[in-house]
């Protein structure tokens, strides 16, 4: 802060220039946001006449900051000429340029300022995400390619050619040297002012870095210049930019960068552009299509294989016109080879139909859909599966079956529907297993595209056409469809857990991480030229043998399509006939082990991204525990020395991979049944497992005594010790405290006996704080002072324990302050501040880390949440991760709403800062809560004591009420149905 009039005239490090029109609404958070950014800075807005009160906003941001400085134009030249006034304003060795109505994240600028002076470049840029839409929070179309999420220093063009996709001005920042000497400058009079800059930068730069973080919040919102970009006003604009950008990147020399520049411009920007064309006058739409086909002639084939049909159907009609006895010559020649089209056959309609989803089969070219169905022992369900595929609402499909020897009637069967439909091609497996059988069948498909389907389960009548339609209409690699789990009297499906629940066109698997929970082969379209030119198959393993291809095929997918229709019924059929049932087969653990840590090693290369979360979380936290849960339940006393050793290693090979954080996420215990097993403790990691499970109780002292065995044997095998402390404070000290009433020194003595082989170091920390119970029980045991765990084990056990309370201060833009109600207990260190997010009945499916500060003194505490992050559509609720004796907890925080005259929880609803409006669950106010129990009971409260038992029978009489009417609503409706 500075008194008015007064201005440092020190040269800034970063030139940071932000052109204004039109965002009263959002400069103030702009702003905001790029304040403290941790580099010595000047901002200099630039006031491009604009017509509302930004220019009073600027003004007080100059008075009230060194750095601010408002620069005004007297009339309006646009964002590029406001870009270049700006620049040249600048004094700072750097400079960059966001726009006024977006937001620039935490210390961005500083990742990036600190990147160009250790590397020397001459330009710096990292990823950005937007928001302002229904569908949230993600990432920006331009900075999808995987080099954002891993970095690099002194990169060139050459090394990085897929960064063309990128041609944004706000997510880079740049030596104002290196602009200046090569004279790149924004255009003037244009709405496409950053395309030729950004292709200028890298095709000139020297070097340049990619700093692996989200650096800026760009903001989808009406109004803005993006959304105006398909009027036949900018079509001419953007052709003439484009064209400029494309010369650009032909004089750089690096052909690499020219054809992903192709394939950027073809996939996302000309055919939302060629459609309008019909509506321009002539001189436009005859510079667009001079600039499509040179576009067309600069790419290969392999680059338009890439693009939508669609898209390239448009282009061929735009070129060659709609008259039916227009020849191909002339024509570019990518074009054609990626249609597949001969010179002799006309250009126009008849070419558009041929490669359309509802189109008849190419005479010569095989069908455009081959099924290919492994079948072993499925005489009683086979008849329904081959009706089903055979009964689509598509006719251009090969149902390929390969019998694996089935020792049942199922061969004949397939034999009786080969004779009566000629799409039906039956084949004896050459191999054995269902591996084998899907692979013989994919060396006879001949469509183009290839599905699988197992000879037990059903398909919808409309399925494949759907993802036939979809997968055509994008161009995708791979187009996945949902799924439901059929038993005899029930079914299951959850589309938001595997990401299947909302339609994506194009996607890919960074953009769309958990895609990578479901990797079943039956609900999945895939191009059969991309499952050959990868070299996909199926491994010949006893369980789990598409996990690694369908894994494959995601990881490697330029586009994957989703529709959250369902496409397949999978029939989770009775008896321990079907690979489902086989689970806890010795052969197929081991099996299904190895093929993770295959699936482990191709997809969680970074432990950093969002992808290898979802991938541990879908491995570690759903996939393998359950399978070593099968294990488990049906027991391995029978288990050979041999057979022991075996599992142990294919789960040590998994585990090995595993960063801490996913075993963190899946929860200590079972953290630790993974480690048990993979050094070998069978035993101890079943006790821990069934206390996952709920099959031990947690107070007795079998359970107390063994839960301790099998942590003190974990730390001496060296499990990670940031999990010992939780571990020993939540398996062994409080359920041991928990049972004081019948402690008696024989579970003492073990107690102590364990302790002793714990580190007395690594569970306790010193603290001058007064510390809690549990490390006070803990250290008596350690230093084996019986009497001290008998006087400590019968204390009130919440006298210590940190407890985070808060009420709602206020909100200004995105961040709410809450101030805390009461001191907290002196030595607890706030780490960082994170929100759980539930939605219905499924608790915790989001978790999201939250900018902000929690401040602790002896007073009382506040907190400063940024909850820009949140997405709405969850029950969000706020949680503070604080360090102790043992290491870190995390502990919810209670907000409490004044004024509330709720008893119970509600989720309030809140706008933040004009965005989506978000779930945040809130309690009413202490005094609000005692009030509404009165009422509710018709007494008058009197001692805490009494206000407590009146709240929580109200409590209680609300929810069964609630429960009961539930029930009565259930059995009226099936009444209504029976009769």
């Amino acid at each position: 802060m500075r008194a008015p009039g007064t201005r440092d005239e020190e040269t800034p490090l970063l030139s940071v220039v932000v052109p204004v029109y039109g965002v009263e609404r959002y400069l103030d958070d702009c702003l905001n946001s790029v304040l403290g950014q941790g580099v010595a800075q000047e901002i200099i807005v630039v006031i491009d006449a604009s017509p509302d009160r930004s220019v009073v906003i600027a003004r007080e941001f100059e008075a009230a900051y060194d750095e601010v400085r408002v620069v005004e134009n007297p009339v309006n030249v646009g964002l590029g000429a406001a870009r270049n006034v700006g620049l040249g304003h600048a004094r700072g060795k750097y400079v960059t340029f966001p726009d006024s109505d977006d937001i620039v994240a935490p210390g961005a600028y500083a990742s990036l300022v600190a990147s160009l002076e250790r590397s020397g470049s001459d330009f710096a840029t990292a990823y950005a995400d937007e928001f302002g839409t229904s569908s949230g929070r993600h990432r920006y179309w331009t900075t999808r390619p995987a080099v954002y999420d891993t970095g690099a220093e002194r990169a060139t063009l050459a090394d990085l050619p897929e960064l063309v996709y990128d041609h944004t001005a706000w997510t880079k920042v740049f030596r104002r040297e290196f602009l200046v000497h090569e004279d790149i400058r924004w255009p003037e009079a244009t709405k496409c002012e950053d395309v030729v800059p950004s292709m200028r930068a890298y095709a000139r730069a020297t070097a340049f870095d990619v700093v692996p973080r989200c650096m800026y919040l760009y903001r989808r919102r009406p109004g803005s210049i993006t959304t105006g970009l398909a009027s036949s006003r900018t079509i001419l604009e953007w052709a003439v930019q484009v064209r400029e950008a494309l010369h650009v990147l032909k004089g750089a020399d690096v052909p690499e960068a020219v054809q992903y520049f192709v394939e950027k411009v073809m996939r996302y920007e000309v055919a939302s552009r060629i459609k309008p064309l019909s509506e321009v006058d002539s001189e436009t739409r005859t510079i667009a299509t001079a600039f499509v086909a040179e576009l067309l002639e600069a790419s290969e084939a392999a680059t338009l294989r890439r693009v939508p049909t669609a898209t390239l159907t448009a282009a061929l009609e735009l070129l060659a016109g709609q008259e039916p006895d227009v020849r191909r010559a002339g024509l570019p020649r990518a074009l054609l080879e990626a249609l597949c089209l001969t010179a002799e056959e006309p250009a126009g309609r008849p070419a558009a139909e041929r490669v359309t989803a509802s189109s008849a089969p190419a005479a010569g070219n095989g069908p455009m859909v081959s099924v290919v169905m492994p079948t072993f022992d499925v005489d009683p369900w086979v008849d329904a599966c081959i009706r089903s595929v055979l009964e689509q609402t598509m006719d251009d499909l090969e149902l390929i079956v390969v019998d694996d020897h089935s020792t049942d009637g199922t061969w004949e069967k397939i034999l009786e529907w080969a004779r009566r439909d000629t799409r039906v091609v039956p084949v004896r497996n050459p191999g054995s297993g269902g591996a084998q059988a899907r692979n013989a069948g994919l060396a006879l498909a001949a469509g183009r595209y290839v599905i699988f389907c197992d000879g037990d389960d059903l398909v919808p009548r409309h399925a494949y056409r759907s993802l036939l339609d979809l997968a055509e209409r994008t161009g995708a690699d791979v187009t996945v469809g949902g799924f439901q789990r059929v038993w005899t009297s029930s079914t299951w499906s959850d589309p938001r857990m595997y990401g299947l629940d909302r339609r994506l066109e194009r996607t890919t698997l960074d953009l769309s991480p958990r895609l990578i929970r479901n990797r079943t082969c039956w609900n999945r379209l895939i191009r059969r030229e991309f499952w050959t030119e990868h070299k996909l198959h199926f491994p010949t393993t006893p369980r789990g043998n598409d996990m690694l291809p369908m894994t494959a095929a995601m990881r490697f997918a330029r586009s994957i399509a989703v529709t959250p229709e369902v496409v397949y019924h999978y029939r989770a059929r009775p008896g321990g006939s079907s690979m489902t049932a086989r689970l806890g087969d010795v052969r197929s653990l081991i099996g299904y082990f190895v093929q993770e840590r295959l699936c482990a090693v191709l997809v969680a290369d970074d432990d950093r991204s969002v992808l290898a979360r979802e991938y541990w979380h879908a491995a570690l936290g759903s996939d393998a525990w359950a399978t070593l849960g099968k294990l488990m339940q049906d027991g391995f006393d029978q288990l050979a020395k041999d057979d022991r050793a075996a599992v142990s290693d294919a789960v040590a090979g998994l585990v090995s991979l595993a960063p801490f954080e996913a075993l963190e996420r899946i929860g200590a215990r079972r953290a630790l049944v993974f480690h048990l097993v993979a050094h070998g403790h069978l035993d101890l990691a079943r006790v821990v497992w069934e206390r996952e499970v709920g099959k031990r109780p947690a107070g007795a002292s079998e359970t107390i005594s063994a839960s301790a065995e099998a942590i003190s044997t974990a730390m001496t095998d060296g499990i990670d010790r940031r999990l010992v402390g939780k571990l020993w404070r939540d398996e062994v000290m409080r359920p041991f405290i928990d049972v004081s009433h019948a402690w008696d020194g024989e579970l003492a003595e073990r107690m102590m006996a364990f302790a002793s082989r714990i580190d007395p170091e690594v569970p306790l920390q010193s603290t001058t704080a007064p510390a809690t119970r549990e490390v006070r029980v803990a250290e008596a045991l350690l230093h084996g002072e019986s009497n001290d765990v008998w006087r400590e084990a019968h204390r009130n056990p919440y006298k210590y324990r940190p407890k985070f309370a808060a009420t709602v201060a206020g909100s200004r833009g995105r961040v709410l302050h809450l101030k805390g109600n009461g001191p907290v207990r002196p030595g607890v260190r706030v780490l960082r501040l994170e929100a759980l997010g539930s939605e219905g009945k499924q608790r915790d499916v989001h978790r999201q880390r939250l900018f902000g500060r929690v401040s602790v003194n002896e007073t009382g505490w506040s907190v400063e949440a940024d909850l820009a992050a949140l997405e709405p559509g969850y029950d969000w609720r706020l949680r503070v991760v604080v360090a102790d004796a043992f290491g870190e907890l995390e502990l919810p925080v209670r907000i409490e709403w004044p004024g509330g005259t709720s008893s119970l929880s509600v989720v309030r609803p809140m706008r933040v800062a004009g965005g989506p409006e978000l779930g945040l669950r809130t309690f009413a106010s202490g005094p609000a809560r005692v009030a509404a129990a009165a009422r509710w009971r018709s007494v008058r409260v009197g001692r805490r004591a009494r206000k407590l038992r009146v709240y929580r029978a109200v409590e209680w009489r609300v929810l069964r009420a609630r429960k009961n009417r539930r029930k009565a609503a259930l059995q009226h409706a099936s009444r209504k149905a029976g009769a």
